[in-house]
This record gives structure tokens, sequence and C-alpha cells, in this order.
């Protein structure tokens, strides 16, 4: 069982697109149609929770269902399975990628995608905000949180914070009433991935604001400049559109393999503190959370953090709309307009799309 598991995941991990929203069908049809783990509405449940809790949602919900057939062990082989094609891949494009990152034809290309990224992240804001029930009355929360992000550079993890206590305040009180250097950079990638990890909700796109901010915004202790620069964050998020797995989990590989540069010990590091507190807090609260799950408090804190979720995601798109990612403001536009039209009115590709991007990067410039 514990091979099948591994196995299945591993499937599901290796041959899906486009982050851990893409993945959900896939795990439904191997998870509930074909092998008849978890019924229906058992898949629903744990998709419901996966959502609520921070950490990646293929992962979260691999998780889950790994607990349910075996226990602790059946989590470990069922996370591994999802886990290990994009860490693999990843790690391989990062070894060759980092070498040839000044080459003129790869420059050209991803000059024609970076847009492109920009308006992939921008159309799961109305997705999202959508079933967070985002409207003209609190609309403003997912504004004020991306708007600030985007002009302060304060921590996303901060508004995390406050979307919970707030969602607890409004929700259950005045809607009730009113209606070594070299070791130094490990430590630093460890700690920064925890955090993203333990803080990260709604997945792999709304991450992607607080990746940025340790990655591109901060410099970290002991450390003399931050491990990125906006286009390469951009050119990162590119690619993990490009490969299979979660955003998150192709993310965290590659940067841990470029900031401890070029150490694959950097890619288990990220990957696996990334990982790690969904996987402490899905095992310990996701028995709880269905069990608790209609509780006015823990109904409170999630309708708080929604709107919150929402706006990290926007931040994300302001953050990453710069010169470095728009060099020809015309024809950067251009592409980032199209390429929004394609994945929101379009069923096209993500993939597809960058593709499309490059391709007109290729050419134009």
């Amino acid at each position: 069982m514990y091979w099948k598991l591994f196995y299945t995941f591993f499937k599901i991990g290796a041959f899906t697109f486009g982050g851990g929203w893409a993945m959900i069908s896939i795990i439904e049809k191997e998870v509930v149609d074909k092998h008849k783990w978890l019924n229906k509405n058992e898949f629903l449940d744990a998709l419901a929770i996966s959502q609520s809790l921070p950490g990646i949602l293929a992962v979260n919900i691999s998780i889950l269902t790994g607990n349910k057939l075996k226990g602790v062990r059946g989590s470990i082989a069922a996370t591994l399975g999802t886990v290990l094609p994009s860490f693999i891949l990843i790690l391989l494009i990062a070894i060759f990628f980092a070498k040839s990152y000044n080459n003129p034809v790869i420059e050209r290309i991803f000059k024609g995608i970076r847009p492109a990224v920009v308006a992939l992240i921008i159309a799961p804001v109305l997705t999202t905000g959508k079933s967070a029930k985002i409207n003209k009355y609190n609309i403003w929360i997912p504004a004020s949180v991306a708007l600030l992000i985007w002009g302060t550079g304060l921590s996303p993890i901060y508004f995390v914070l406050a979307g919970g206590i707030g969602g607890i305040f409004y929700y259950r009180y005045i809607k009730c009433h009113f209606k070594e250097i070299k070791e130094m950079v490990y430590l630093n990638l460890l700690w920064a991935y925890l955090k993203i990890g333990l803080f990260g909700f709604g997945g792999g796109y709304a991450m992607l604001s607080l990746i940025q901010h340790e990655a591109v915004e901060v410099i970290h202790y002991g450390e003399s400049s931050p491990w990125l620069t906006s286009k390469e964050f951009t050119d990162i998020v590119a690619i993990s559109q490009m490969t299979p797995g979660p955003i998150g989990i192709n993310s965290a590989t590659y940067i841990g393999y470029v900031a401890t540069g070029g150490s694959i010990l950097g890619s288990i590091l990220a990957t696996v503190a990334v990982c790690l507190p969904s996987f402490i807090l899905v095992l310990l609260i996701g028995k709880f959370l269905l069990k608790h799950q209609n509780n006015v408090y823990i109904k409170s804190i999630f309708a708080g953090l929604r709107p919150i979720v929402v706006g990290l995601i926007a931040s994300a798109a302001l953050i990453l709309m710069n010169k470095e990612n728009f060099p020809d403001y015309t024809l950067s536009i251009l592409i980032c307009i199209g390429a929004f039209c394609l994945v929101h009115y379009t069923k096209l590709h993500p993939i597809w799309i960058i593709v499309l991007a490059g391709v007109t990067g290729f050419l134009v410039y």
C-alpha cells in the first residue's frame, strides 16, 4: 500500500502542470474514482481543510489521504510522491539555467515570458476573489493588502496574522452585534521557508508574495544582498509554471539551489522546510477541523483570512510590474493583456501561454 500511495501521487506530481489547483481534478480521479480511497464527501472535506490550512494545496491533500489509509507513514509516502517529480526536474533546470542565465537567446525568450507571468498571477485574483466572496463592501481589504505590500515592503506575514485576528473580531463580535555566512545562508533559508510554509494560506499563488518578500526584498542576517533580483524571481515563477508540480515546491527547489551558490542541499532544505509546517499541521489539526468545522470561531478565522489571500495574490502581481519585467512598456503590456485574456477567457493551459509569450519575446526582441 505504501508503494501504491507513493506511485499514485508520483504520477500526479509528474504529469500535472500549473500548480496545486490544476492537480485537484487529477487527484480526485485517482483517489476517488480509480482507487476509491476516499468517497466524494471525504474528498471535498479534505479539499476544504487543505485550502484552510497553510502550505501547498496538493501536498496537504496527499498528507490527509495517506494519513487516512496508513497513518503517518502513509502521509510520508504520499507526500514524497507528490514532491519528488517537481523537485528532481526543477533541480536539473536550476543546474542548467544558473549556468546559462546570461545567454542572449534565453534572455530574449524570458523578456516575452515575464509580462505573461504577471498576467497568470493576476488571473487567480478574480477566481479566488469569487470563492472568498469579495464584494463592494469588502473589496477594500484585498486592495489595501496588495497596495500596502507593494508600496511599503511590509512582510505578508503581518497581514495573514491580522486577517485571522480580524476575522474573529469582526465575524464573532462586530457582525453579531450589528449583524557563519555559508552556514548562515542555510539557516536563513530554513527559517525563511518555514515561515513561508507556516503562513502561506491559499496555496502556491498566495505564497508568491511571501516568497518574493524573503527572496527579493530582504537582506538576511549575515548576508550582503538579497538572494534574487526581481527579474530572476519572475523567471523562476515562469519556470515553475512550465514544469509539473505545485508552484510553491518548484520555487523552493530553485531558490534553495541558487541562494546557496549551487548546492543541492539548499534545494532539499528549502523544499523540506516549505512542506514541513503543513505536514505537521494537517496531521494534527485535520481531524480536529473536520470534527469542529462549524465552530463559530474557526469559521470566523477563515472568513477573515479569505480576503487577505486574494490581496496576497494581487500584491505579487503588483510587485512584478516593474521596469525589469516590462522593459518595453508598450509591447510588454500588450503581452501581459493578451496572456491575461487567454488565461481568463479561454481554457488554454498556462504552459502554452508561457510558450507563446516566450516565442513572442524571441521574435520581437
